[in-house]
């Protein structure tokens, strides 16, 4: 009996320094900031366990889909052969075409009796635009009326003289008198009537002119030369005009020049036939020309060599005087990969593509050859029937630099 009691006090007392001894060690764990195994087995249980925001990227990575991509904006493209323009970059100016330009100056002096056009008015060939009354017109035209009515006469004579001849009535020197003065009449007829028209009347008018019973002498009609915009007036109503004054220019604008310098160094390059391409330093407006003329002279003033292109300007777009940026097409090369340049981002000091492979969007580094206005060469790092971020790929360079920042923090 005894015995039995001892060794239950026995039990009891290593039960109780077991437990003690357990205690005593989580505890020091716990000081030592480690969480004990049954502790960390129900905190991971916890479903209230934080998750992290967002999915990390892999290096170079990023997990977009193709409805991401799409919704992005980003063009995806393939990789593969392409053309890259070689153009001489250089500057014009927009002017006249000297053929499409007219000096209307009034081939008699006069008083400015009617002004019908302004500077910016429409004309057409033959629109009426002033009249001047002239004493000089008014003599030209007299002096038609008069040979006119000589000739008349004179054909009366001559017929007449004619018909006495062919009956043995007159004598042959009376008809062939006759017949003189009735051709030199007709001389004097077409004499004053080359002269109406040197003075800008039509031969309908001139014929029209015999016609009228009290025909106005004196007036002088200013008729516009070619269709066009008047771009300049110099003519008041009263005013006494001379015959060597412009009183109106104009200019058919549907058609314009560009005057373009060319460096001696690029002479040999540039040909006439040549396509270019114009556009304004300021917005987004362009077209294409085509060289018509290449000076062979370098001008001291500005060291270079003048060329001509002539552009459409049906819808007025180009305006004369205006100073342009030119683009020379002088040749045109095919390469095996040729990629837009805006599909070309430069990272840490290297030129990279963003790939789309099955990962997502890969950055790669890509080693570069002959590059154009748009387009550039690639000759390492992709290969072709491979897919790349063409467009908008700035958003792709943001993306991974802010990949960059949240893993340093």
């Amino acid at each position: 009996m005894r015995y039995s009691k001892t060794l239950f006090l026995g039990t009891l007392l290593l039960l109780g320094a077991a437990a003690g001894s357990l205690y005593f060690w989580e505890k020091d764990l716990v000081l030592q900031g480690i969480t004990p195994p049954e502790t960390q087995e129900i905190a991971s249980a916890d479903p209230k366990e934080e998750k992290p925001a967002h999915e990390e990227h892999e290096e170079g990575v990023i997990k977009w889909t193709e409805q991401q991509m799409q919704q992005m904006g980003l063009t995806i493209q393939v990789a593969g052969f392409g053309t890259i323009k070689q153009v001489i970059s250089t500057r014009g100016k927009i002017i006249l075409e000297p053929d499409r330009l007219a000096h209307v100056i009034p081939k008699v002096t006069g008083i400015a009796k009617d002004v019908y056009k302004n500077i910016g008015d429409i004309v057409r060939t033959g629109e009426m635009m002033a009249v001047l009354e002239s004493s000089e017109m008014a003599d030209a035209k007299a002096a038609y009326l008069a040979v006119l009515a000589k000739s008349r006469l004179a054909y009366s004579s001559f017929m007449r003289e004619e018909k006495l001849y062919r009956e043995q009535i007159s004598a042959a020197q009376d008809y062939l008198n006759a017949q003189n003065q009735y051709e030199e009449a007709v001389i004097n007829v077409q004499l004053a009537e080359q002269k109406l028209l040197a003075l800008g009347l039509t031969l309908p008018e001139i014929h029209d002119l015999a016609q009228q019973k009290n025909p106005s002498l004196r007036f002088y009609e200013v008729r516009a030369p070619l269709d066009g915009t008047v771009i300049m007036r110099h003519i008041t109503q009263g005013e006494f005009i001379e015959n060597t004054k412009t009183i109106y220019e104009v200019a058919n604008l549907s058609t314009v020049w560009v005057e373009i310098g060319i460096y001696p160094r690029d002479l040999d390059r540039v040909k006439v036939g040549q396509s270019i391409d114009v556009m304004l330093p300021i917005g987004q407006q362009s077209a294409e020309a085509r060289l018509i003329y290449v000076s062979p002279i370098v001008t001291n003033e500005t060291i270079t060599a003048t060329a001509v292109a002539q552009l459409d300007n049906a819808r007025g777009l180009w305006r004369p005087g205006v100073f342009v940026k030119v683009d020379i097409l002088v040749d045109t090369l095919s390469f095996p990969i040729v990629i837009p340049t805006e599909a070309i981002q430069d990272i840490d000091g290297e030129k990279v593509v963003f790939v789309v492979t099955s990962k997502g969007i890969e950055k790669r580094k890509v080693k570069l050859g002959l590059s154009g206005r748009e387009n550039v060469e690639v000759l390492e790092g992709l290969q072709p029937g491979e897919r790349y971020v063409a467009t908008q790929t700035f958003l792709i360079k943001a993306e991974l630099g802010k990949g960059a920042v949240d893993h340093d923090d």
